[in-house]
């Protein structure tokens, strides 16, 4: 398997991209007795087209991956051999680049940074260098030492099994989930330390203008990422529920939180969620922003659903979701990491949007 293709030199590509497999050994999984493995990806401007360039795989390691992920069929396998990013591997960071913005992602449970490949190029292009990570076990893969880890869900297994509120209240629950959280959390903040002990790209990032987001489980995790470590400027939420340590304290910087509008109005549950997820905007010490937007649903965030479209009608809508998505998370970027004066989000309410702003 592969996605070797040659690409003919095109100045208008100027995206690089690598690839990683980092292992913190110094850091003990205490539930699954593993030391913490993470792959990684890196997307960023470059001027260093040639002839030779090979644009980068969809799928992250994806020849190693061959047969192995649960649920693909050989069908799906040469599908997203087909899929053309915008990326060409390993070539350089564009020459003199200085003070380029860092925005950091991390995927949804059993997911894959690989599905948040539009993002990265997207913000990549705008002259960012973006940095995705999978995590071990809570990702669908990382691959380190020539093998493969497949996700395993055992520890949210283990939960879910529990009845709320005869074996467990709600927020013991919540915290519970924070301890797997604070994994990812970690993961991140070591990724951005190996990443910044490279000194060719260090020299390249401005570190006072670093930003994350994160899918689902993953967005809990650039929550609680942001609260441990002070260098992250701002968060970005794509419909994940904050971490419990979050929601009882709040958070010092900026938030962004892009999410399904439900009928919370007539629902009792997802009533108690909209209050829940509000309560925690108003804790803030720093500008939060809700975008509820209707006809999304928890998979409207990834860009497989885009690359992998049965028909152009299918392939249009999600392109129409995801850019979306992103033109909010450009416009809250612009203002709050990059210091732009201008802010296009706007307080809204229709049926199919909703956008609720809390100044502090």
């Amino acid at each position: 398997m592969g996605n070797k293709q040659k690409i003919a030199a095109d100045t208008t590509l100027f995206i690089g991209s690598k690839q990683y497999s980092w292992e913190d050994t110094n850091r003990l999984d205490e539930y699954y007795e593993e030391t913490r493995k993470v792959n990684v990806q890196i997307w960023y401007p470059s001027n260093k087209v040639t002839s030779s360039s090979l644009r980068t795989p969809y799928l992250l390691f994806g020849e190693k991956l061959y047969n192995q992920l649960e649920g693909w069929s050989e069908a799906d396998y040469e599908s997203v051999q087909k899929v053309k990013t915008a990326s060409l591997l390993d070539i350089p960071i564009k020459e003199n680049l200085t003070k380029a913005p860092l925005l950091i992602f991390s995927p949804s449970l059993g997911g894959n940074l690989s599905y948040y490949t539009y993002y990265a190029e997207y913000f990549a292009k705008k002259g960012y260098i973006v940095m995705g990570i999978n995590h071990l076990y809570e990702s669908e893969a990382v691959v380190a030492n020539d093998k493969v880890y497949l996700a395993n869900h055992s520890f949210q297994d283990s939960l879910k099994s529990l009845k709320i509120p005869d074996d467990i209240s709600a927020e013991q629950y919540r915290e519970l989930m924070g301890v797997r959280q604070k994994v990812l959390a970690q993961d991140i903040q070591f990724s951005l330390d190996q990443l910044l002990a490279d000194e060719r790209i260090r020299s390249a990032i401005d570190t006072s203008k670093i930003g994350i987001f994160g899918h689902s489980v993953g967005g809990a995790g650039a929550v609680y990422c942001s609260i441990l470590d002070k260098r992250i400027k701002v968060v970005i939420n794509l419909d994940g529920t904050p971490p419990s340590i979050a929601l009882n304290n709040g958070i010092d910087i900026p938030y962004l939180f892009i999410e399904d509008l439900t009928d919370y109005k007539y629902h009792e549950g997802y009533a108690i969620q909209y209050k829940r997820r509000s309560d925690f905007c108003e804790l803030n010490r720093a500008d939060s922003w809700r975008v509820l937007i209707k006809g999304f649903n928890h998979n409207s965030f990834l860009d497989i659903n885009y690359y992998l479209a049965e028909n152009t009608s299918k392939s249009q809508s999600e392109k129409a979701n995801l850019d979306k998505i992103i033109s909010y998370m450009d416009d809250f970027l612009n203002h709050y990491l990059l210091g732009n004066d201008e802010l296009h989000i706007m307080p809204f309410e229709s049926e199919s949007l909703e956008i609720i702003g809390f100044d502090k």
